[in-house]
């Protein structure tokens, strides 16, 4: 009930509260949930248990409050929406911190494997580019210009490729790095 957008007459009319609360609480969501489902529920002339409904919100936050759960959230880059009870909120936190740190630390690896295949193709494309300019160059027909224009466009296409030979080591270094404070953050967190 509690994951539909809408409550309707029947299921507001058959609530088990308790029930809801402990969905909304197991699924993460905040205890002030129980006002959209007062506010559904209210033009059928339900009003729901706000007791019976925050002890099952309680019970089920024990259920997703968890250093395991708030650890695997953060890895996942997911918000947390300050949904778990005071008591319960440390151990969910420590967890999401480090799940969070993790997240972080594969964000950087994913982009330093970015920048470093980027490289690759481009070095590809250029050498291509290189080798079909070389021919059009020589082809039969040409005027002068013309192949002052592909010369042109060859010398910039060297320089460009020098570019990036120069910075692919840079690159791989910090993909590297990458990869090793990535899977170091993974052993450390290892007990999640």
């Amino acid at each position: 009930l509690s994951s539909c957008a809408n409550m309707n007459e029947s299921d507001c009319l058959t609530a088990d509260w308790k029930l809801i609360g402990f969905e909304d609480g197991s699924s993460g969501k905040n205890e002030l949930t129980i006002s959209q489902h007062r506010k559904e529920c209210a033009e059928y002339g339900v009003t729901p248990d706000l007791n019976v409904y925050r002890q099952g919100h309680f019970d089920g936050s024990k259920r997703f409050c968890t250093a395991n759960n708030g650890f695997s959230r953060g890895r996942q880059g997911k918000d947390y929406s300050r949904s778990c009870p005071q008591q319960l909120e440390a151990e969910f936190l420590t967890g999401f911190t480090d799940g969070q740190t993790l997240h972080a630390l594969k964000k950087v690896l994913n982009q330093k494997t970015s920048e470093l295949e980027d490289a690759y193709e481009n070095l590809d494309w250029l050498e291509h580019t290189i080798a079909e300019k070389n021919e059009l160059m020589i082809a039969d027909g040409l005027k002068r210009e013309q192949r002052i224009i592909i010369r042109d466009e060859i010398t910039l296409h060297y320089q460009q490729q020098d570019e990036l030979l120069n910075i692919l080591p840079e690159l791989k270094r910090e993909f590297e790095n990458a990869t090793q404070t990535y899977e170091t953050g993974k052993d450390e967190f290892s007990y999640y």
